[in-house]
């Protein structure tokens, strides 16, 4: 799937990513279910490695995510 973002978008989209994975960072600290942290962290990865793709394409102008 390629989606097209202005350069705006990518950066607005990029700053919810980061304030998003940080809630999530918090949540999995806090949580004590283990299964439940288990599912919460390999969200996290996911979504970080969707993250490190949107910096890229942020920090070289590119606005393809």
């Amino acid at each position: 799937m390629l989606l097209e973002l202005t350069a705006e978008e990518a950066r607005e989209l990029k700053q919810l990513m980061d304030t998003g994975l940080s809630e999530l960072h918090d949540e999995i600290d806090h949580t004590d279910n283990r299964n439940y942290r288990e599912m919460l962290k390999g969200r996290y990865q996911r979504l970080e490695q969707i993250n490190r793709r949107l910096e890229t394409a942020v920090e070289s102008e590119q606005v393809y995510a």
